[in-house]
């Protein structure tokens, strides 16, 4: 939940500079992809936006614990830092960040399953 409302926020924020008739030309997309991985050991959840993206330097901190490019009162720092904790730590998971300025973020879950 976290990412999708992280994506929520890019986007909306993104909104703010754009008017619009360019909104409407190249509305706002999340896409939610899953898929077996690991020869079906594993399910992949792949979670895309494509607002602004990150730059690298904030990229490389977005599991970082209270690390948030929120406005005071808007982000605590905590949302993906226990996304990071509940999917690696707690499920022996994968989460992995991709970012491209100008073309949007894509974030990737892998979890395995237990039978």
């Amino acid at each position: 939940m976290n990412i999708l409302s992280n994506a929520i926020d890019a986007l909306e924020e993104q909104n703010l500079s754009r008017t619009l008739l360019d909104i409407k030309a190249n509305p706002n997309i999340i896409t939610i992809r899953t898929r077996l991985i690991d020869e079906g050991k594993s399910v992949e959840i792949r979670i895309r936006d494509n607002a602004g993206g990150m730059p690298t330097q904030v990229r490389e901190k977005v599991f970082d614990y209270l690390f948030t490019t929120k406005d005071v009162g808007k982000g605590t720092g905590l949302g993906l830092s226990i996304s990071y904790e509940i999917v690696v730590e707690k499920h022996q998971g994968h989460l992995n960040c991709e970012s491209e300025l100008g073309k949007g973020t894509e974030f990737a879950i892998a979890i395995p399953i237990n039978y």
